[in-house]
């Protein structure tokens, strides 16, 4: 006898039994009550635990505390990763001065503050890894329309874990940048202040998520994860597109 798709019911049931043994896990309490459960989420900063009873598929919402240790640290390890809803608000800072006596010629600074919260009530985000690029865009594009290009002005990166519920706040340094303020066919060019992009990575580098406030890289780069790997390996003063790709010009 076969199954509808083909499979031996001999073959099948061994399939079962060993999905089964993966996510069974016999775990004891403190008092020495042993039972085998599947670890369905576990916030470490919290200590909240959620299991199913394999033996009657009931759920239950619990502390880990409860356990022993060794039944603690296998918890810990069985515990599937997820990834919490991460909210990320930025402000910049933008001050402009003239360049001499020019009219046009603008000095800008750039401070930028990151502040990233954890919005879910139950999901830890564990050690990661936060690559943020400050973006320019040239004022070029005003005189030449073929001239439209990107710049990385800034490129830092600080490592931070965010308990559930949490946030980290993060300020780059300032940035200085020029640029031709009269935004007609006059303009001779220079670079302001376009964007952001932050890209987000595990303790292992795997990149977990990312985000970016400039139109193009929302719509194109951020949808394709080679193209964000890509944008990771992007150095301060890279010429690129507005969705991030290297341009072979200088400007």
């Amino acid at each position: 006898m076969t199954k509808p798709f083909g499979l031996p019911v001999a073959l099948t049931l061994v399939l079962f039994l060993i999905a089964f043994a993966a996510s069974a896990l016999e775990v004891k309490s403190t008092n020495g009550q042993a039972m085998d459960v599947e670890v369905l989420g576990y916030t470490k900063s919290s200590g909240n635990l959620r299991i199913k009873r394999l033996s009657d598929g009931m759920i239950f919402n619990t502390k880990i505390e409860l356990f022993d240790d060794a039944s603690r640290a296998a918890i810990e390890k069985a515990a599937p990763v997820m990834m919490p809803d991460l909210k990320v608000e930025v402000s910049v800072g933008k001050r402009r001065a003239r360049i001499g006596d020019s009219s046009y010629m603008k000095k800008q600074e750039i401070t930028t503050t990151l502040k990233i919260s954890n919005g879910s009530r139950d999901i830890d985000l564990g050690r990661s890894k936060f690559t943020v690029l400050l973006m320019g865009r040239s004022t070029s594009r005003f005189a030449n329309r073929d001239a439209d290009a990107g710049k990385v002005l800034a490129k830092e990166s600080f490592e931070q874990s965010i308990p559930a519920g949490k946030m980290v706040e993060f300020e780059s340094k300032p940035v200085m940048t020029e640029f031709d303020s009269d935004f007609d066919a006059s303009n001779i060019g220079g670079w302001e202040y376009d964007g952001y992009v932050l890209i987000i990575q595990d303790s292992e580098g795997k990149i977990v998520d990312s985000k970016s406030n400039i139109g193009p890289v929302q719509t194109e780069t951020l949808k394709d994860p080679e193209k964000v790997k890509k944008a990771l390996e992007l150095q301060k003063d890279t010429i690129v597109d507005r969705a991030l790709n290297r341009l072979n010009r200088s400007f």
